[in-house]
């Protein structure tokens, strides 16, 4: 495995006109979080998402430093797919700026399009989308992407034929892409194979062999794999974050049929052990864990514990806690150091 990795967000806004997903941006604690990465989870690689550029090159600046090789992912949400040449042009540019500067960089050209932007999936938000998608789930399984996707994989082809375009334009390292395995897609059009690989329930067996349709000849590579932190969430896989609905005005969560599932660090540690045991043996060229922090959704009791629902290798305490205000604001959970255990054999 060439890419030990850890997701690392540095804001993005999952729905339109909402705050980021890290409301501010810290250099200070940036930098403690992804010399952690570096040094006490033993990865060499970090994948760095966010929608603004200037955040995505200090943080990577940072990881430089650091030593890691950087996946730069520029993510710009719940915009037309026409609007996204553009945006990725000015990214590329600024990964230039970075590989000149000596960084070890892959250039990330967006993640799972047809679910995060407009006018390839049915629905006008994220949320829509993810109800459509999982409407057609019966018949998104097996090794193959479904009749029903095809169409939509072809529309998000031509979005990427532009993109990289666009992108190649003006970056000259490698490239890859951070697709879902409903999408069907042309992979000539990158350097790297790139694919957000969740466990949902399969067996181990049919787990793995699952990865075998994207085995073209080019570097394999899982952005994604992990779970949220309660009982129950690993058979969730991706979709764990669904039992949150939303927030109350007291900051309590909103939980589907009124139910405050049961925190499990455990089940999350186990989860994530277990996929990275499975690829470890399965001949892929990297794994990302899906994610190092997710201050959106702070650590509490009962229904304020919304941290149990993110996919955090860390929990952010809330605001009022004292330990919000020390350097780090956070503490490793149990899967933290399932990763740094794994990473460091």
């Amino acid at each position: 495995m060439k890419y030990r990795g850890i997701v690392y967000d540095v804001g993005l806004r999952f729905t339109a006109n909402n705050p980021y997903s890290v409301a501010h941006f810290d250099s200070e604690l940036v930098s403690y979080d992804i010399n952690t990465i570096a040094t006490t989870l033993h990865a060499n690689a970090v994948r760095i998402e966010g929608e603004e550029i200037e955040r995505l090159l200090t943080a990577s600046r940072i990881a430089h430093a650091a030593g890691l090789t950087i996946f730069f992912n520029p993510w710009k949400m719940n915009v037309p797919i026409a609007d996204l040449p553009a945006y990725f042009a000015q990214a590329a540019s600024a990964a230039e700026q970075l590989r000149g500067e000596g960084a070890n960089i892959v250039f990330v050209c967006g993640c799972e399009i047809t679910l995060f932007n407009d006018g390839i999936l049915p629905g006008a938000t994220l949320m829509e989308r993810v109800a459509w998608l999982g409407s057609q789930a019966a018949a998104a399984t097996g090794p193959k992407v479904p009749t029903v996707f095809q169409e939509k994989s072809a529309m998000l082809n031509d979005a990427l034929t532009a993109i990289t375009a666009a992108v190649r334009a003006e970056f000259s390292g490698l490239v890859t892409y951070s697709s879902g395995t409903w999408e069907d897609v042309d992979w000539r059009l990158f350097d790297v194979v790139g694919v957000d690989y969740y466990r949902n329930g399969e067996t181990a067996r049919e787990y793995v062999a699952g990865l075998d349709r994207f085995r073209i000849g080019k570097p394999l590579i899982v952005m994604e794999v992990g779970s949220c932190a309660y009982e129950g969430a690993a058979a969730r896989g991706a979709g764990g974050f669904m039992l949150l609905e939303g927030q109350n005005p007291d900051g309590t969560g909103k939980f589907v049929n009124n139910i405050v599932p049961t925190r499990s660090e455990r089940e999350q540690a186990e989860y994530v052990e277990e996929q990275l045991e499975l690829l470890s043996g399965a001949e892929v060229d990297g794994v990302f864990i899906y994610v190092f922090s997710f201050p959106s959704y702070r650590f509490g009791e009962g229904a304020r514990d919304l941290d149990m629902m993110s996919f955090s290798l860390v929990k952010t305490f809330p605001d009022g806690d004292p330990r919000s205000n020390q350097m780090p604001p956070w503490a490793p959970k149990a899967a933290f150091h399932r990763v740094a255990d794994f990473f460091q054999r």
